[in-house]
């Protein structure tokens, strides 16, 4: 039989479709509902979402953990949390679960641009963090918060942010207390204690712990900060060559010598500093303490260590007691179950399609499977090799400079503008990435093919290519419905349990109509790489005789070596050098952290629709939907305030 001959599609009774699909929705069940015992701490916390109104019309959202037994009666203090650029609040989630498990009331916020918050207004430079903090003081609402035992936290940029928080309310009070001492004042030259009292009173902050954020503290930038302060860096920071002496060493480091020396008298100020050793006495507000985590950037909140040096912190200055031990830490199971569900929730769509495929309206979306490719041989197989080499060179060698392109194709975005128009600043970078090296992946594929491809028999029909129009929709119409189920249970859970389908930073949110219509216009242009990736691991790479699982490994590797060699880059330069390969450009390669997963997971899933199908469309078109909006989701976005 020749190898354009085709075979029947893989036969799977109705009854074990449906038992696949059962099993699936009871691993994304399981993950949810042990997702929701994990974050209640076994029902001692209630876990909810708030909508915090800020200036100009613009919305914060957050996520609330308050202890149970949290009353009027009997206050507990509160964290206010914040992550840093690129990220959303649930990836906070190993800080405020687990200060929430140590009887603190946690609220951590999306940043602006972020999650499900707003954009800001043009010109603001406010973070998140200072409406929410008075949303918590000025209101009612918080009425079980002691408002004298308030802390802040970020990591990253919002370590930047905690920071100008701090100071923020520190220059309230500074300012009080001038205007109080000054000869019109009703004490006169002398501060009252009611005058000090009101002083006081205007600084909310008593705590406040910087991680992941060094860069261009000084003197200056304490001058006006009174609270406990505590600063975690990772020893091994990827973005340490832009501190003052160029690396993550806190104990010689100026930045940290500031710090420190912020809260210490002239007579005892130091010249280097003991890390992991406070300094100060809380209860005056003077305590430091600089944590020099021994782990890189992006794994700080992620560290066991870092995450038990942050709970010590908050523990001892807010005057806390609590049984729970800083290693005793939950949030990684948490972390798993979540997992469970993402992986349900993603396969469940394989049989899903194969039972939607017997309604007799949608049967023809499916056609025998055309048989494999022979075994390369010769020629053949310097082609097949030769061409999977230039591909994962191209796309190691095209993404930094196609990320920074987005400067002059998209510069509202790149520029923190609002705009309509791909307002996605680091998504954009992908953007262009995943458009040139999926054109030059159909080049490569029909290049190859005319050279050598078409004198074997290979064709359309021998790829899964050829469709007709009337095929194509009933494609279309499927793949709307399993996206739609794929978020239809997602939203399910997430109203039961309060929890989406995620794994660290790789993650799937419940849709939202603002991400649903921005989607749209990345989806059409994601949708060619998508395409190509699906075109070549069915068309060229399927081949007879070869074992499933190599097959399946083979496509995975072929599309995402390329990236996966810009972290071997970056990170062999790094432990070698001490500075990163990439210096400007790390929060890209950053970035790669949620994008190389799909990119491992990609090609399988177009193999499995199209061993379902027997046609190349249906993988690209429900992949393209789901990565698209899984990307958006969390991401930082630049779009206008409604009006």
């Amino acid at each position: 039989m020749s190898h354009s001959s085709v075979h029947a599609a893989p036969t799977s009774s109705a009854r074990r479709d449906v038992v696949k699909f059962l099993v699936c929705l009871a691993m994304v069940l399981i993950g949810g509902l042990g997702s929701y015992i994990v974050q209640t701490n076994a029902g001692t916390l209630q876990v909810q979402t708030l909508s915090i109104p800020g200036p100009n019309g613009q919305k914060i959202s957050a996520d609330l953990y308050k202890p149970v037994n949290a009353t009027e009666d009997h206050q507990v203090p509160m964290v206010v949390v914040t992550p840093g650029f690129q990220r959303t609040k649930e990836t906070q989630v190993s800080n405020s679960l687990e200060l929430a498990r140590r009887g603190m009331a946690t609220l951590v916020v999306d940043p602006y641009n972020q999650g499900e918050s707003t954009s800001q207004a043009p010109g603001s430079k406010e973070s998140a963090l200072i409406p929410a903090i008075d949303y918590v003081t000025k209101t009612s609402a918080f009425n079980y918060v002691d408002q004298d035992r308030i802390g802040i936290t970020g990591h990253s940029a919002g370590g930047s942010q905690v920071r100008s928080a701090a100071s923020h309310y520190g220059k309230l009070e500074k300012d009080a207390l001038k205007k109080a001492a000054d000869p019109s004042s009703p004490g006169g030259t002398e501060v009252t204690a009611q005058e000090r009292s009101h002083a006081e009173s205007l600084n909310k902050i008593r705590s406040a712990y910087i991680s992941g954020w060094l860069r261009n503290l000084d003197d200056k930038s304490f001058k006006n900060i009174h609270s406990n302060l505590g600063l975690g860096y990772a020893r091994f920071d990827e973005g340490g060559y832009r501190n003052v002496r160029g690396d993550g060493d806190l104990r010689d480091a100026p930045e940290a010598i500031s710090f420190v020396n912020s809260g210490l008298p002239e007579d005892q100020k130091v010249s280097s500093v003991r890390t992991d050793s406070p300094y100060g006495d809380p209860g005056d507000r003077t305590y430091r303490i600089a944590n020099n985590d021994r782990t890189i950037h992006p794994f700080q909140p992620m560290s066991p260590a870092a995450v038990g040096g942050l709970m010590d912190f908050f523990t001892t200055t807010l005057d806390w007691h609590t049984d729970v031990s800083s290693g005793n830490q939950t949030w990684f199971v948490k972390e798993a179950f979540n997992l469970i569900s993402l992986v349900g929730g993603l396969v469940m769509l394989l049989p899903l399609s194969r039972l939607l495929l017997r309604i007799p309206a949608l049967h023809s979306a499916a056609q025998p499977v055309p048989a494999p490719q022979a075994r390369q041989t010769g020629a053949g197989k310097v082609i097949f090799w030769g061409t999977l080499a230039v591909s994962a060179a191209v796309a190691c060698v095209t993404f930094i400079p196609l990320s920074n392109a987005t400067e002059f194709v998209f510069p509202d975005a790149t520029h923190s503008i609002n705009t309509w128009f791909f307002p996605a600043r680091m998504v954009n970078g992908v953007l262009l990435w995943s458009l040139f090296n999926g054109l030059f992946g159909l080049a490569l594929f029909f290049g190859t093919h005319w050279l050598h491809g078409r004198r074997r028999g290979a064709s359309a029909a021998t790829w899964g290519l050829r469709i007709g129009r009337r095929e194509l929709g009933k494609t279309l119409l499927l793949g709307f419905l399993l996206v739609t189920c794929f978020y239809v249970v997602l939203s399910v859970i997430y109203g039961l349990f309060h929890s989406d389908f995620r794994f660290l930073v790789v993650a799937a949110r419940p849709l939202s109509a603002r991400w649903f219509w921005v989607s749209l216009m990345y989806i059409v242009l994601l949708f060619v790489f998508f395409f190509s990736n699906s075109l070549r691991v069915n068309g060229s790479m399927r081949v007879a005789g070869q074992k499933k699982w190599v097959s399946y490994l083979l496509a995975a590797l072929a599309n995402s070596v390329g990236l996966a060699a810009i972290f071997v880059i970056q990170y062999v330069t790094f432990f070698a050098t001490g500075t990163v390969f990439w210096t400007d450009d790390w929060l890209y390669v950053n970035m790669l952290q949620s994008v190389l997963p799909m990119m491992v997971i990609l090609p399988l899933f177009n193999r499995a629709f199209f061993t379902i199908t027997g046609r190349v469309w249906l993988g690209p078109i429900v992949t393209v939907s789901i990565f698209a909006l899984m990307a958006l989701g969390g991401s930082v976005i630049y779009v206008p305030l409604p009006h």
